[in-house]
């Protein structure tokens, strides 16, 4: 069963991403494509312009123009 779950708070679903890119967790590509697809709906609903939101090694970006940013470091 899919770990990634529409119902996750935008923090359970930033320290999901930092898992799997930590390998923590191994995601499908669909799960990975689903992830970072509601990150990104995440970012763009609930952040200002201009703010970020950070989990241990991804970031959030909503930038002043609207675009959404999720970085991995």
């Amino acid at each position: 069963m899919s770990e990634v779950n529409p119902n996750l708070t935008t923090t359970q679903l930033m320290q999901l991403a930092a898992d799997h890119s930590q390998n923590r967790v191994t995601l499908s590509d669909s799960d990975k494509a689903v992830l970072i697809g509601l990150l990104k709906q995440r970012g763009a609903d609930e952040l200002d312009f201009g703010q970020e939101v950070e989990c241990e090694n991804v970031r959030l970006i909503k930038r002043v123009t609207g675009a959404i940013g999720l970085y991995f470091k």
